[in-house]
């Protein structure tokens, strides 16, 4: 395996055959690539690939990508997947699609306030 497309195309068949053994739909699975040390060019290999959806754990890491990277379409959703402190909650809520590192009744409540974000259980 020696392209981004390559290992794209293998995790896929894994999901497809995990999910057929499960008795569901492969398309039932959504396949998030955790970018975080990822360079805004390789993301966009893997964009080409068919990966739609990025998982960052940084918001100040994150943010430049993101940025550099509004011009994919369709539009890559984006997640974060670390933590978040509470007083970042209204930038993360602006630039991530989805936050999954929901940890305190206090920041869901800031998320709530501010979000266009989809928050994940």
């Amino acid at each position: 395996m020696d392209t981004i497309g390559e290992n794209i195309g293998w995790v896929n068949r894994r999901v497809a055959e995990a999910s057929h053994r499960a008795g569901r739909h492969a398309d039932e699975v959504t396949l998030v690539a955790v970018s975080k040390t990822a360079s805004a060019e390789a993301i966009e290999l893997a964009f080409k690939a068919g990966l739609r959806h990025f998982g960052e754990s940084r918001i100040q890491e994150a943010e430049p990508k993101i940025e550099r990277l509004a011009h994919l379409r369709p539009a890559v959703t984006w997640h974060l997947v670390g933590h978040l402190q509470s007083n970042k909650a209204r930038l993360a809520a602006d630039i991530f699609d989805i936050i999954h590192s929901v940890d305190s009744v206090k920041l869901a409540e800031r998320l709530s306030k501010t979000t266009k974000a989809r928050i994940c259980p």
